[in-house]
């Protein structure tokens, strides 16, 4: 059995069975020194097999934070997987890391014309009544990242990504059953403007699933963890109105969006069949939604009891 164990306390790591090692190190001095020594310390102290890092700055309440706070963001989000990475390597431990798909901006150059044909492979999505399919963004293509925060997560992988004993997970929007600020149902559920532009998602038992199958084969490299089919947050929103059926909300472009918000927001589509080739199935996001909303609008009633 390999021992498992995962830093960071926040949504992610939540999700995970796996023993948390109580060491804060986003809170330390971020400087490469004495970071170095306090991760050698944790590492020679719990003494993992596999490491998952779910340290993370994503802002509160989003990402607009990180645009007003660099210096932080960069460092937990870019200088210190490198020093994980780096310190995991010397002592022949496999690092996890959970990236992000928001890296990517708009149609992937992988936008084909052909004859719209649903169904002939998991990742093909649908993005009108058009024959223009875009296939998703693949690992291996260069992002183009618009807001702080993505630029910090791409920084990060751009390194961890050629290193052989490291695993980058990218997730996009984690939708989850329980009733957290991080979830994606939670945000969007209070707004009352959205957009309806087909988005890849992750939801986060799979991502569970998926940890534990790269953990367990010692699958290395960059891995998009998306579920097969995209999803708007209005198509989201309207599954949430079959509970809730007085939930109220107006379709808005992404011009108007991006007037709202000081950080742009990516709208992308990963191609996802890297993980399925590896032997990695992720379940269709229509089957998933149905399932995570039951059970999330169960655990919302239940906590207003």
């Amino acid at each position: 059995m390999k021992k498992i164990r995962v830093v960071g306390n926040g949504f992610v790591s939540q999700h995970l069975s796996y023993p948390i090692i109580p060491y804060l190190l986003y809170n330390i001095p971020l400087r490469v020194e004495a970071n170095s020594h306090f991760i050698d310390k944790m590492l020679d102290e719990y003494k993992p097999d596999v490491l998952i890092n779910c340290i993370g700055k994503t802002g509160t309440p989003n990402v607009d934070w990180c645009e007003s706070h660099k210096e932080i963001t960069a460092a937990t989000n870019t200088a210190l997987p490198i020093l994980l990475a780096e310190a995991c390597a010397k002592k022949s431990i496999h690092l996890i890391h959970i990236g992000s798909g928001c890296i990517f901006f708009g149609k992937s150059p992988n936008t084909i014309w052909v004859s719209p044909v649903a169904g002939k492979e998991p990742n093909i999505n649908l993005l009108s009544t058009s024959n223009e399919i875009d296939m998703g963004w693949k690992e291996t293509d260069f992002a183009n990242p618009k807001s702080f925060y993505s630029k910090t997560k791409y920084a990060a992988d751009l390194v961890l990504g050629d290193m052989k004993n490291v695993t980058v997970l990218r997730i996009r929007m984690p939708i989850s059953d329980k009733n957290h600020p991080r979830n994606l149902l939670n945000k969007i559920s209070k707004y009352d403007q959205l957009i309806d532009i087909p988005n890849s998602v992750t939801f986060m038992n799979d991502l569970v699933r998926c940890i534990a199958w790269v953990a367990e084969f010692g699958k290395t490299g960059i891995y998009h963890v998306t579920n097969p089919q995209p999803l708007s947050a209005a198509q989201i929103m309207r599954e949430y109105q079959k509970y809730e059926s007085d939930h109220k909300f107006k379709i808005i472009s992404e011009e108007e969006l991006d007037k709202l918000t000081i950080a742009k927001r990516s709208n992308c589509i990963l191609d996802t069949r890297k993980l399925y080739s590896a032997g990695f199935t992720m379940t269709p996001s229509s089957d998933a939604l149905t399932v995570c909303m039951k059970q999330y609008i169960k655990n919302i009633w239940s906590s207003n009891v």
